[in-house]
């Protein structure tokens, strides 16, 4: 039996994951009573084979190992061999990228032999994450730095102090994109040199910051005023923080560079429309704007997320983000809202919209966005519906933002981490026996 894999840019193997039809358990049991001297091998056993096998060819073949940057497999196969993964790592020298275990990230016991040998045997890692239970490792990693060449960090629901959590990223010089999620203790004095005294928190291209309420927006406007941040950075993604939506425009004037900028928040209250700055930004080329009503407004009569979409709309409509060629908004009729302007100005040559843009439009009821091209044509305004499915169904475009999985968006300066072919959204298929699992 050949393992199945399949090469990415020469550089990385994928063990594609182990497919069983319906009636899998059935032609197994067939098959036991083929032969009473023919050993049968059980297929939830394939995935553990084809790692051997793979090992294998790496001893007999020390070049290919050499080679190998990426390393991908399915969820199942790396959370159950655990050490067939870890043998497999310690011959991958230069590796990049490997899917890993959960235990991984959060110092599990049943996975120290295999991060042990990722210490020793993989300096060149590019992206690592670390979950809540493996503070004292990560605190301790400005000691002695095992992967010097780290660009993607993520760090979810992690209490760390304020000055370790800059200390350790300020050792990371080829640092580019961070993510920080459920992150309690964090707050703005990350961003203040003169309150944690042990350097300044990084110089990014991708920062995100989710449900980390003690960040605010002086914290994010005080990074921003150095000059290095705000020619440095070009995605931004906040998410159910508490910085206010309608004091965007305090950030974005900021951000020099900026050309992805995610927003997802829940409101209760209306936009307090009277002296506020629309939106303005001259880089700005990726917009996901994602506004929801609260739990606490979903019985009243007048929602309060229309204002925002309105406030949106105002700001695209004066010209604030010349550059902007895709929006992903939570309200599906928001391309209405063109067609109202335009009826309204007085017909096409009135309306002086004189770009294109492509929208993206889902409710909560929505399973997948709808796409619009907006555009002039001839001095009028054109909106077509475009075809089914938005940006999973256009290569052009760089994230479906309702996604989550953090992949999917692969800007300049960013790892591309190849992805996984053939997964599915839970919930789609019925799992009808034990072997599903591995798909």
């Amino acid at each position: 039996m050949r393992p199945c894999l399949s090469l990415m840019a020469r550089r990385g193997i994928r063990l594609d994951s182990v497919h069983y039809c319906g009636l899998e358990e059935e032609l197994q049991a067939r098959r036991k009573r083929g032969s009473f001297f023919q050993k049968q091998t059980s297929p939830l056993e394939i995935p553990e084979h084809r790692m051997r096998l793979l090992y294998r060819t790496f001893q007999e073949n020390e070049t290919t190992a050499t080679l190998t940057n990426f390393l991908k497999m399915p969820y199942m196969t790396r959370e159950t061999c655990k050490q067939d993964l870890a043998r497999l790592v310690s011959l991958l020298p230069n590796l990049r990228y490997v899917d890993l275990p959960d235990g991984v990230y959060q110092d599990d016991s049943s996975c120290a032999s295999l991060k042990a040998i990722l210490y020793t045997r993989c300096p060149d890692l590019r992206k690592m994450t670390w979950f809540g239970g493996s503070e004292r490792n990560f605190v301790d990693l400005w000691i002695e730095p095992p992967w010097i060449g780290l660009e993607v960090v993520e760090l979810t629901e992690m209490k760390v102090e304020n000055r370790d959590l800059v200390r350790v990223l300020s050792s990371m010089p080829y640092l580019t994109n961070l993510k920080m999620s459920s992150m309690p203790w964090t707050t703005d004095a990350i961003f203040d040199s003169t309150t944690t005294d042990v350097g300044l928190f990084p110089a990014l291209q991708a920062l995100t910051i989710e449900d980390t309420p003690s960040i605010t927006i002086d914290g994010l406007t005080t990074h921003l005023t150095r000059p290095i941040v705000s020619e440095t950075l070009k995605a931004l993604t906040i998410a159910d923080t508490s910085i206010p939506v309608h004091l965007l425009h305090q950030i974005l004037p900021l951000a020099t560079r900026l050309t992805s900028l995610s927003i997802r928040a829940q409101v209760s209250r209306t936009i307090p429309h009277l002296d506020v700055p629309l939106l303005a930004s001259a880089s700005l080329t990726h917009l996901a704007y994602e506004i929801t009503d609260d739990d606490t407004s979903t019985k009243s009569l007048a929602k309060p997320s229309p204002s925002y979409y309105t406030y949106l709309f105002e700001s695209l409509w004066d010209g604030g983000m010349p550059k902007l060629k895709n929006l992903y908004v939570r309200e599906p009729t928001f391309h209405t809202r063109f067609q109202n302007k335009k009826a309204s100005a007085g017909g096409f040559a009135a309306t002086g919209w004189t770009r294109e843009v492509y929208l993206h439009t889902k409710g909560m009821e929505h399973l997948e966005w709808i796409k619009y091209s907006i555009g002039d044509v001839g001095g009028g305004l054109l909106i077509l519906p475009s075809s089914k499915g938005g940006a999973g169904s256009h290569a052009s475009f760089l994230v479906d933002p309702s996604d989550g999985s953090g992949g999917g968006y692969c800007g300049a300066g960013f790892l591309a981490i190849p992805g996984e072919a053939g997964e599915c959204t839970p919930g789609k298929r019925e799992r009808r026996s034990r072997a599903d699992l591995w798909r």
